[in-house]
């Protein structure tokens, strides 16, 4: 191709981008760039409620194998061995995160947490006074929050009252588990009902769920 042929092309092109680039694409760029950020976080959320319903579900089942079928404490390093094993280079199936994965599921199904929500239920009071939706609402309800803020709530909150005030605060106002620490830390719990705002979120069902605003989900073990 001589030059000429070359510089004809060169200039070809430069006419067809400046047709292109303007306020259409800008505003397509924009568009774009929001709807990739939306599908990430979205799938980053998925994960995340996969991750912690395993979590959940590995408790849950560890504690009714233990009191069915009376196994020690030692099961819980065992699993932790083989869990490893079978697994090799996937973290969060060490002994200290299976007993923490016990806790979480006991912390959730125990009468004094259920016993809270069921008061803060108001006009869906009928909905508590069913098991298994009541079980539901508590799993979504966990399901919303990333593993390492559950660790810190378990760690470091006792209140029913409190813990149900972070796990609702956390995916409503996209904190992060620093800011949730930081706000367990400065009593943002104590200090709502102390200058009596209001604290009881409307409940994490499915609804409440779809519109919470987008967070970014770190998956923390």
């Amino acid at each position: 191709m001589n030059k000429r042929k070359t510089v004809g092309l060169q200039k070809h092109t430069v006419m067809k981008n400046a047709v292109i680039a303007g306020f259409d694409y800008d505003q397509f760029l924009s568009a774009l760039k929001n709807r990739i950020q939306t599908a990430r976080l979205s799938a980053a959320r998925a994960v995340n409620c996969d991750l912690i319903l395993l979590y959940w579900d590995i408790g849950c089942g560890i504690i009714e194998r233990r009191r069915r079928l009376g196994w020690g404490e030692s099961v819980v390093e065992m699993l932790a061995r083989d869990l490893q094993a079978a697994f090799p280079g996937t973290r969060g199936f060490s002994s200290q995160n299976l007993w923490r994965m016990q806790q979480f599921y006991q912390t959730h199904t125990a009468e004094p947490f259920l016993s809270q929500i069921v008061r803060e239920m108001g006009k869906h009071r009928p909905v508590a006074q069913n098991m298994a939706k009541l079980s539901q609402v508590v799993r979504e309800l966990v399901a919303a929050v990333p593993w390492g803020h559950h660790a810190n709530v378990l760690a470091r909150v006792v209140d029913p009252a409190a813990r149900l005030y972070y796990l609702r605060a956390t995916p409503r106002f996209g904190w992060s588990r620093n800011v949730l620490l930081n706000q367990i830390k400065a009593g943002a719990y104590e200090r709502a009902v102390t200058e009596k705002k209001t604290h009881n979120f409307p409940l994490a069902l499915p609804k409440y769920l779809s519109r919470t605003k987008a967070i970014k989900v770190s998956l923390d073990y």
